[in-house]
């Protein structure tokens, strides 16, 4: 069930995206029990020469039916389909799964107490599901020489969303740029087509929720394109309706990370969105009398500089005055610790994030570009925003190349200290991390 009210859920403490390797377990042991009772009563009939006569009876087309949609459901939720059309899974896992209790329920009497029991609980998931359902008005827009789409919603005073923890998601409905309306359409276009996005503020302090995703296929793909749309209507990025459904997310599990003397804190691209609200939620709202503990180091690796935009506002919006570049070490390049309003700590004492670029400016497309356009493009314009970048920001250090990962962690750890580590990125980050350290809670 996607609810935080699941039975399970409240006694694993145990988000349902974590529960869902138990889910495949205990999927495959079904369709495998219900396979053997199947091929065990067909022997039986074949032995008995009853086959010609049973094969007739309800109970055992109804049997047959649901040990075809068993076979079907398993079937589409192969890691190949799932891979090649994320979509076909989705929508026939769902409406399988709902249609088989109709022939389950038909198949034997006693069978259909448990069938009951499937449709309470269903009924039940449908019921939190709406309940978590919201809609709000916001903007969506493309970062400027990225392939990330950047959706901001202001919140009022009264928003239930103010009491959401840092590092939970959402799912986001495919956005039409206008007014969802009550049809079946678009009721099922909420529900089915909706993407994961991290809430990448503290709404609390914000007020107002932050998401940022990377152009891929699929829906990301079509809310580029609805991006690039709205911003050819000139001015400043119109107001649309968004629905979400959440919020979810196992951060609500994780320990008090304020109570550890050392906290390890690795990003990897978008992987910020979850890291950066879980390390400003320890460096803005630690108690006074608890200052300087823990030890909070946040690495951030990214492709080129351009992405950390959404994180770090330019410095020219504020009104703070001028300081010096932060320089940690010999390959930092420039860093800043001036004020400035957006999503960086607020406090000048607060460590510095250290952002580590591996590639540079013309080092990736841009969203809907062909090759040949991009050769095309304004590269000046891409150069300057890198530029740009690197002018001192609130919170940054700034260095060139892969971050040294096993240094680091390494560099960490001591003799008699509790250190958590949190990590997310892509796949390949998170296990150098596990393997610096031999293991641990990590999110990829």
């Amino acid at each position: 069930m996607r609810t935080p009210y699941s039975p399970l859920q409240l006694l694993t403490r145990l988000s349902h995206e974590q529960l869902k390797s138990s889910h495949q377990i205990l999927g495959r042991i079904v369709f495998f029990l219900f396979s053997l009772h199947a091929v065990l009563y067909l022997n039986f009939f074949i032995r008995s020469n009853l086959l010609a006569k049973r094969i007739q009876e309800k109970d055992v087309i109804f049997g047959i039916i649901s040990i075809t949609l068993f076979a079907a459901i398993s079937t589409t939720a192969l890691a190949q389909i799932r891979h090649w059309n994320y979509r076909v899974f989705y929508i026939s896992h769902v409406s399988i799964a709902n249609i088989l209790v109709v022939p389950l329920f038909l198949h034997v009497h006693h069978i259909r107490p448990y069938v009951w029991e499937v449709v309470i609980v269903n009924a039940l998931h449908l019921l939190f599901r709406f309940t978590a359902h919201k809609t709000y008005t916001g903007t969506i827009t493309l970062l400027p020489g990225t392939t990330l789409i950047q959706i901001r919603i202001p919140l009022t005073t009264l928003s239930s969303t103010l009491s959401w923890r840092p590092g939970q998601h959402v799912y986001l409905s495919l956005p039409t740029g206008k007014h969802y309306s009550a049809s079946l359409s678009d009721q099922l276009t909420l529900r089915s087509k909706t993407n994961p996005f991290t809430v990448a503020s503290i709404p609390v302090k914000d007020k107002e929720l932050l998401l940022v995703a990377k152009t891929l296929t699929g829906n990301t793909k079509k809310m580029s394109e609805l991006a690039t749309s709205l911003a050819k209507q000139g001015g400043e990025a119109p107001s649309i309706p968004l629905a979400l459904e959440g919020p979810y997310g196992a951060s609500s599990h994780l320990p008090d990370l304020s109570s550890y003397d050392k906290v390890l804190l690795v990003a990897g691209g978008v992987g910020a969105t979850f890291i950066l609200p879980i390390y400003r939620s320890i460096v803005e709202f630690r108690e006074p009398e608890h200052a300087g503990v823990p030890q909070v180091r946040f690495i951030w690796a990214v492709q080129r500089l351009a992405e950390t935009q959404w994180a770090f506002p330019s410095s020219s919006a504020s009104n703070a005055a001028s300081s010096e570049p932060a320089v940690d070490d010999a390959d930092s390049e420039t860093g800043g610790d001036d004020a400035a309003d957006g999503l960086t700590p607020s406090s000048s004492s607060s460590p510095a994030i250290e952002v580590f670029v591996t590639r540079g400016a013309s080092s990736s497309s841009l969203p809907g570009s062909s090759p040949e356009e991009i050769e095309l493009q304004e590269n000046d314009a891409l150069l300057s925003l890198e530029e740009e970048m690197k002018k001192p920001r609130a919170g940054m250090v700034l260095k060139t190349g892969r971050p040294k990962i096993a240094a680091i962690v390494d560099e960490v750890f001591s003799k008699g200290t509790r250190v958590a580590v949190v990590t997310c990125g892509p796949g390949r980050l998170t296990r150098k991390v596990r393997e610096g350290w031999g293991g641990g809670w990590s999110r990829g």
